[in-house]
């Protein structure tokens, strides 16, 4: 290129007027910090770029002289090709929580709402949004939130509405902190009779879309346990909480276990005819100890512990003539 038309073109370029004009450095500078420390989430180089009205390169200097200053709080890295910027802080807010939890919170209150009550959905509801208006995150208020109602849901079949037995949650867990036994008077399916147990709880646990209380049977004086039990909270008709307080141990129980805990962990193997059921069976955990292996006729055998054999059994009969439980080890 001859060199008076290099020079022409040159002097073309810096003679370019700025995408914004009537903004120096500094205050692009400012409202880039601005940007990134509102939400400190990760932000597009070319949406910033389009936010400052200015160019990708420019967009990249400015952040290198926040760099300098902000050091290993502002991160940076590539998504499908497009580099993004992230300013985070260094010492968590007030709440404790940063704003991918409180998103999480959201969708855990939307699969959570089968079992909740209206007035307490209402008070979970409200809860977020005060939270969110506290962490001065915009986009989780008003229609953001009614977006995530819109993208997250919970299908449940025989759901149960608990809103009667919130009363009775609330003193179980309050027994299960201070260490007090309850009084519950509670009708099980087999009998006619409401019998009256003295309870220790220790959890609220959550299965086939019900809940228990899992604790144990304790002796008049409080000071031995008779038998390790769980109670469903929809057949509690009422619950009394006493002063007297319990001081033994009761095991915890593995909630990573098939069914509810009824008797030391075994181990069960159980086959899935092929088809449907042993896709459908294949696809989930149904233990955190399990094991499967795919038979050369296309059967299924599976192998998990459990502390229910009550609960296994009817599990398996559930799927007719396409499983069959094979053999339970004794204890492991």
């Amino acid at each position: 290129m001859p060199r008076a038309q290099e020079h022409k073109q040159s002097k073309t370029t810096e003679m370019q007027p700025k995408l914004d004009a009537d903004a120096n450095t500094a205050e692009k500078t400012l409202r880039l910090f601005h940007k990134l420390m509102l939400d400190g989430r990760r932000h597009f180089q070319t949406d910033l770029a389009e936010y400052l009205n200015c160019s990708k390169q420019t967009v990249m200097r400015l952040i290198m002289a926040i760099e300098r200053v902000a050091g290993s709080c502002l991160v940076t890295g590539l998504e499908k090709h497009r580099r993004w910027y992230q300013l985070r802080s260094l010492t968590r807010n007030r709440l404790g929580l940063d704003f991918e939890e409180l998103r999480y919170l959201s969708i855990c209150r939307d699969l959570a709402s089968p079992y909740l009550s209206k007035p307490v959905q209402e008070r979970v509801d409200q809860s977020i949004f005060n939270m969110s208006m506290l962490m001065a995150e915009q986009d989780l208020t008003g229609k953001e939130q009614q977006r995530i109602k819109e993208r997250v849901g919970c299908c449940l079949k025989g759901r149960i509405d608990y809103t009667p037995y919130f009363g009775f949650l609330d003193k179980l867990v309050q027994g299960a902190d201070e260490k007090r036994i309850c009084l519950v008077r509670y009708k099980s399916p087999t009998s006619r009779i409401i019998k009256e147990h003295r309870f220790a709880p220790k959890r609220i646990a959550s299965m086939n879309n019900a809940l228990y209380a899992l604790g144990a049977n304790v002796r008049e004086d409080g000071d031995e346990i008779r038998f390790l039990m769980s109670l469903a909270i929809h057949r509690i008709k009422d619950v009394v909480l006493t002063e007297n307080i319990w001081n033994f141990e009761i095991p915890s129980a593995d909630m990573g276990l098939f069914g509810l805990p009824w008797h030391e962990p075994r181990t069960f193997r159980i086959r899935f005819e092929a088809g449907k059921v042993s896709e459908y069976v294949r696809e989930r955990v149904w233990s955190d100890r399990q094991k499967m292996r795919r038979q050369e006729d296309g059967s299924l055998l599976l192998e998990m512990v459990s502390c229910s054999e009550p609960e296994v059994q009817a599990w398996v009969r559930s799927f007719g003539d396409q499983a069959t439980l094979l053999e339970a080890e004794n204890k492991i």
